[in-house]
């Protein structure tokens, strides 16, 4: 649901974990949008709406309208000459609001594939194939936010405590549990940055590290960073206000 506009305008969305789910704020130009995506084995539809319309911070500009999804993909998304995309291929929790990025990904992989008059099947396969590894790296970083949380204060987060993972996740996490390592399993998914903020920003504490730390000058290192620092500071200081940025560069039309 949208509300109104909110000033100063933040170049970036916030979520915020709810009871049952949790709840976006995406600041526009002319609106504020909203939305709580929510588990229904542990809440009512009136509750979530109810939780949706408590967390906004500005007035609702409409009434909750409420969208119901299935999560999950094709088993092929290139059939004989038919080639499903974005939506028609699949769709997967919002948190991460991958969907753009799949559909892009389809394409470019189509385009890559593409058969002549002979149609060999290899070439599906592979798209299959490629596709099939990014869905489920895309699957397992999500999952890996509900999974490592340590809230304990609902049914749900209870349940995600306790809920199987894959195994692919399950390697990941252990993984950089035990040696601060990182690996990627879909190239074209989320990078090691990624990777490293989630297991960081969710507590998980590396036992050990790569011996070579050691051969590095911490003194160094320390004045790289104090280097960096300075000049993110600098660059962020001479640059615009976002919402600035945003009436010079790409304004809207008024509502």
């Amino acid at each position: 649901m949208p509300s109104q506009r909110v000033a100063p305008l933040t170049p970036y969305t916030r979520s915020t974990a709810e009871a049952a789910g949790w709840q976006w704020r995406i600041p526009l130009q002319h609106r504020t949008g909203n939305g709580h995506v929510y588990c229904s084995q542990f809440i009512s539809d009136d509750e979530a709406a109810s939780t949706l319309l408590a967390g906004l911070d500005s007035p609702a500009l409409d009434t909750p309208r409420q969208l119901r999804f299935t999560t999950g993909r094709r088993k092929a998304g290139w059939v004989k000459n038919v080639v499903a995309i974005g939506l028609a291929s699949g769709f997967l929790e919002p948190l991460e609001s991958t969907s753009i990025q799949l559909i892009m990904d389809g394409v470019g992989r189509l385009i890559q594939f593409f058969p002549d008059k002979h149609f060999k099947p290899h070439l599906a396969a592979e798209f299959n194939r490629r596709m099939a590894v990014q869905y489920e790296s895309i699957r397992d970083f999500i999952a890996l936010h509900y999974k490592l949380t340590d809230r304990r204060d609902s049914e749900l987060w209870r349940y995600c405590e306790a809920m199987p993972i894959p195994d692919t996740l399950a390697h990941q996490i252990e993984l950089f549990r035990a040696s601060g390592r990182v690996t990627i399993l879909d190239p074209d998914g989320f990078a090691e940055p990624s990777w490293v903020s989630l297991f960081l920003g969710l507590g998980l504490r590396p036992e050990s590290y790569d011996p070579f730390v050691d051969h590095i000058d911490t003194a160094a290192l320390l004045q790289h960073f104090v280097r960096l620092r300075q000049a993110i500071t600098q660059t962020v200081g001479a640059m615009p206000d976002h919402g600035d940025y945003i009436a010079r560069h790409v304004k809207a039309p008024p509502a």
